[in-house]
């Protein structure tokens, strides 16, 4: 899978800049560093699993004119490329393998091997429904996003529910397992929320969005991120049906993505924008913020990606994708304690 097509396919967000030169070199073996001291990291995936990166193209840097200014930024894929089971007990994530890339399923506790679960060609990204019998995944088939489903436990059969014809990005399905939400992009930083009713088979368009995080018990409420005029990313909550919609999470020169609401309802986790502070290299890290806008916090500090943050059924800790550990900045999944 080429990079470029990545870059075509209008689903990275674009960060703040970073031109600063690199300070030093770093040994991306380490698997923490001293920010990071006191928090147990626990590698879950293996080399031989062959996580999918895209050829990189999961965290890249693009340049380009935004607004009237110059500027380098830092570009990562925010579809989710990993998830669990809603009884904790496996793991999902995306392989490369023979230039084609599917959702793998195996333990979550002790490793072992590896369960594919999806027998496509292009799938990039995916998420588990509620009741853990279901995937919703998004894949490319004849040059356009779309989501489908597929059976979580069994079975190969798909079932199509994009168009074809749009570019659809995102699946997730709510908690009362009726309602599909994604984001339909129309180019670059265009995005908007959309969701397909599974009874009635009717699709709603409602607003300016993306990467939709459902909340229990409120149906008409989600969590997604916007792009603002400086091609930078917030997190937003969004009523639907009263119309009023509140920024949670926003910094000048910083970018934030894919919210995930935490089983207790109280914190956000959630992908940003960062620089390594001794070694000058920009790259993605873990955050929290309570879901009222405080105590935000950084959780990962280490030079290489982490990104695609999910929780634990528990709380207790998150299960994410990262590069260290790895000489090679090859990406494996990791599980990290959480206890703020």
């Amino acid at each position: 899978m080429r990079k470029t097509f990545i870059l075509l396919a209008f689903c990275l967000v674009a960060m703040g800049s970073y031109g600063a030169k690199k300070k030093g070199k770093f040994d991306y073996s380490v698997v923490f560093v001293p920010e990071e001291g006191g928090v147990k990291f626990e590698k879950i995936t293996e080399d031989a699993d062959m996580v999918a990166d895209y050829n990189d193209g999961l965290v890249g840097k693009t340049s380009g004119i935004f607004g009237s200014k110059k500027t380098n930024v830092l570009d990562w894929w925010v579809v989710p490329q990993i998830a669990v089971s809603p009884d904790g007990k496996r793991i999902g994530y995306i392989n490369e393998k023979n230039k084609t890339t599917n959702v793998m399923i195996k333990s979550a506790s002790h490793g072992g091997a590896s369960v594919q679960r999806t027998f496509r060609t292009n799938v990039q990204g995916f998420s588990w429904s509620p009741d853990g019998n279901t995937l919703c995944f998004t894949e490319v088939r004849g040059g356009h996003q779309g989501i489908y489903l597929v059976d979580a436990n069994q079975g190969t059969v798909v079932r199509q529910i994009s168009s074809g014809t749009d570019n659809d990005y995102g699946g997730v399905i709510s908690p009362d397992g009726n309602t599909i939400y994604f984001h339909r992009g129309e180019g670059r930083s265009s995005y908007s929320i959309w969701s397909y009713d599974r009874k009635t088979n009717l699709f709603s368009n409602y607003s300016r969005g993306m990467t939709v995080c459902p909340i229990p018990g409120q149906k008409s409420v989600v969590y997604c991120a916007r792009f603002t005029n400086n091609n930078e990313s917030e997190i937003w909550r969004v009523n639907f049906e009263t119309g009023v919609e509140e920024v949670i999470l926003t910094q000048p020169g910083k970018s934030y993505t894919t919210p995930q609401l935490s089983p207790d309802g109280r914190w956000l986790l959630v992908t940003g924008s960062s620089k390594s502070e001794k070694e000058g290299i920009d790259n993605t890290d873990i955050f929290v913020v309570r879901t009222d806008g405080t105590q935000f916090t950084q959780l990962t500090y280490h030079p290489g990606n982490d990104l695609s943050p999910v929780w634990a059924p528990d709380g207790k800790s998150i299960f994410f994708l990262s590069q260290r550990g790895s000489v090679d900045k090859v990406y494996n999944v990791w599980r990290m304690d959480f206890n703020l």
